[in-house]
Protein backbone atom coordinates (compact mmCIF):
# COMPACT_ATOMS: atom_id res chain seq x y z
CA UNK A 1 0.00 0.00 0.00
CA UNK A 2 1.34 3.76 -1.31
CA UNK A 3 1.66 5.48 2.00
CA UNK A 4 1.86 9.44 0.18
CA UNK A 5 -1.64 10.80 1.18
CA UNK A 6 -4.30 11.17 -1.81
CA UNK A 7 -3.79 14.37 -4.25
CA UNK A 8 -6.84 17.30 -4.29
CA UNK A 9 -7.41 20.08 -6.65
CA UNK A 10 -7.01 22.80 -3.74
CA UNK A 11 -4.10 21.00 -2.14
CA UNK A 12 -2.05 20.83 -5.54
CA UNK A 13 0.03 24.39 -6.81
CA UNK A 14 1.86 25.30 -9.68
CA UNK A 15 5.57 24.26 -9.36
CA UNK A 16 4.75 22.43 -6.77
CA UNK A 17 6.63 18.56 -6.53
CA UNK A 18 4.85 14.96 -6.68
CA UNK A 19 5.78 13.10 -3.69
CA UNK A 20 8.36 10.74 -5.27
CA UNK A 21 7.89 6.94 -4.92
CA UNK A 22 10.84 4.29 -4.77
CA UNK A 23 10.36 0.40 -6.58
CA UNK A 24 12.66 -2.01 -6.16
CA UNK A 25 15.66 -3.20 -6.89
CA UNK A 26 14.30 -4.56 -10.32
CA UNK A 27 14.50 -8.95 -10.22
CA UNK A 28 15.90 -9.92 -13.23
CA UNK A 29 13.29 -12.92 -12.82
CA UNK A 30 10.23 -10.72 -13.54
CA UNK A 31 11.88 -10.05 -16.69
CA UNK A 32 10.20 -13.93 -17.86
CA UNK A 33 7.12 -12.79 -17.16
CA UNK A 34 6.85 -9.58 -19.08
CA UNK A 35 8.78 -11.12 -22.15
CA UNK A 36 5.95 -13.81 -22.09
CA UNK A 37 3.25 -10.86 -21.72
CA UNK A 38 5.17 -9.16 -24.65
CA UNK A 39 6.00 -11.64 -26.53
CA UNK A 40 9.64 -10.50 -26.36
CA UNK A 41 12.39 -12.61 -26.62
CA UNK A 42 15.16 -10.39 -27.55
CA UNK A 43 18.19 -12.44 -25.77
CA UNK A 44 19.18 -8.28 -24.58
CA UNK A 45 15.95 -8.56 -21.85
CA UNK A 46 16.97 -12.03 -21.04
CA UNK A 47 21.07 -13.32 -21.60
CA UNK A 48 23.28 -11.19 -20.03
CA UNK A 49 25.91 -12.90 -21.63
CA UNK A 50 24.32 -11.65 -25.05
CA UNK A 51 23.56 -8.26 -23.72
CA UNK A 52 27.75 -8.27 -22.66
CA UNK A 53 28.68 -8.55 -25.87
CA UNK A 54 26.80 -6.04 -27.34
CA UNK A 55 28.36 -3.53 -24.59
CA UNK A 56 25.88 -3.63 -22.09
CA UNK A 57 26.36 -4.01 -18.34
CA UNK A 58 23.63 -7.16 -18.48
CA UNK A 59 20.64 -7.94 -19.46
CA UNK A 60 18.19 -5.02 -20.38
CA UNK A 61 14.48 -4.74 -18.68
CA UNK A 62 11.59 -4.12 -21.03
CA UNK A 63 10.61 -0.61 -21.40
CA UNK A 64 7.02 -1.30 -21.15
CA UNK A 65 7.89 -2.63 -17.32
CA UNK A 66 9.13 0.32 -17.00
CA UNK A 67 6.38 2.48 -17.61
CA UNK A 68 4.44 0.24 -15.75
CA UNK A 69 6.28 1.75 -12.57
CA UNK A 70 5.63 5.15 -13.67
CA UNK A 71 1.80 4.20 -13.94
CA UNK A 72 1.69 2.79 -10.35
CA UNK A 73 4.01 6.18 -9.33
CA UNK A 74 0.88 7.92 -10.51
CA UNK A 75 -2.07 6.15 -10.02
CA UNK A 76 -1.46 5.44 -6.06
CA UNK A 77 -1.27 9.50 -6.17
CA UNK A 78 -4.72 9.57 -7.31
CA UNK A 79 -8.21 8.64 -6.51
CA UNK A 80 -9.09 6.65 -9.38
CA UNK A 81 -6.69 4.68 -11.67
CA UNK A 82 -9.06 6.47 -14.75
CA UNK A 83 -8.44 10.13 -13.30
CA UNK A 84 -5.50 9.82 -16.23
CA UNK A 85 -6.65 11.42 -19.14
CA UNK A 86 -3.23 11.17 -21.34
CA UNK A 87 0.41 10.60 -20.74
CA UNK A 88 3.46 11.38 -23.54
CA UNK A 89 6.46 9.22 -22.33
CA UNK A 90 9.99 9.07 -24.05
CA UNK A 91 12.04 6.18 -23.16
CA UNK A 92 16.42 7.97 -22.31
CA UNK A 93 18.08 4.89 -20.72
CA UNK A 94 18.15 1.26 -19.75
CA UNK A 95 17.43 -0.53 -16.78
CA UNK A 96 19.40 -3.12 -15.51
CA UNK A 97 18.69 -6.03 -12.52
CA UNK A 98 19.11 -4.22 -8.86
CA UNK A 99 18.58 -0.91 -10.81
CA UNK A 100 16.22 1.09 -7.86
CA UNK A 101 13.59 3.09 -9.91
CA UNK A 102 12.30 6.50 -8.13
CA UNK A 103 9.58 8.27 -9.84
CA UNK A 104 8.45 12.00 -9.62
CA UNK A 105 6.88 14.33 -10.86
CA UNK A 106 6.10 18.69 -10.52
CA UNK A 107 2.78 20.25 -11.36
CA UNK A 108 3.37 22.27 -14.58
CA UNK A 109 -0.64 23.86 -14.87
CA UNK A 110 -3.87 23.93 -12.78
CA UNK A 111 -7.23 24.65 -14.83
CA UNK A 112 -10.39 23.28 -15.22
CA UNK A 113 -11.33 21.99 -18.84
CA UNK A 114 -15.94 21.56 -19.18
CA UNK A 115 -16.04 21.98 -15.77
CA UNK A 116 -13.65 19.88 -14.51
CA UNK A 117 -10.35 20.13 -12.06
CA UNK A 118 -7.39 19.04 -14.31
CA UNK A 119 -3.82 19.13 -13.96
CA UNK A 120 -1.04 18.99 -16.44
CA UNK A 121 2.66 17.80 -14.72
CA UNK A 122 5.99 16.50 -15.97
CA UNK A 123 6.66 13.08 -15.31
CA UNK A 124 10.27 11.07 -14.58
CA UNK A 125 11.68 8.23 -13.34
CA UNK A 126 15.10 7.78 -12.27
CA UNK A 127 17.34 5.07 -11.23
CA UNK A 128 19.99 4.94 -8.08
CA UNK A 129 22.14 7.07 -10.06
CA UNK A 130 19.80 9.85 -10.81
CA UNK A 131 19.98 9.16 -14.39
CA UNK A 132 16.66 9.53 -16.42
CA UNK A 133 15.22 6.60 -17.18
CA UNK A 134 12.13 7.88 -18.56
CA UNK A 135 10.02 11.38 -18.88
CA UNK A 136 7.27 12.57 -20.05
CA UNK A 137 3.99 14.44 -19.39
CA UNK A 138 0.46 13.22 -17.70
CA UNK A 139 -2.54 15.27 -17.57
CA UNK A 140 -5.49 14.16 -15.07
CA UNK A 141 -8.53 14.74 -13.46
CA UNK A 142 -8.14 15.67 -9.14
CA UNK A 143 -11.33 15.55 -7.36
CA UNK A 144 -11.91 18.92 -5.05
CA UNK A 145 -12.28 18.43 -1.13
CA UNK A 146 -16.19 18.71 -0.64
Amino acid sequence: MDARPKAYFDDVREGMAIPSATYGPMDRYKYISITIILRDTNPLHLNPIYARERGLPDAVQQGPLNETYLYRFLTDWLHKPWDIHKTKIRFVSNVFPDDMLTCGGTIMRKYREHGEPRVDCHIWQENQKGEKILVGEATFTLPERR
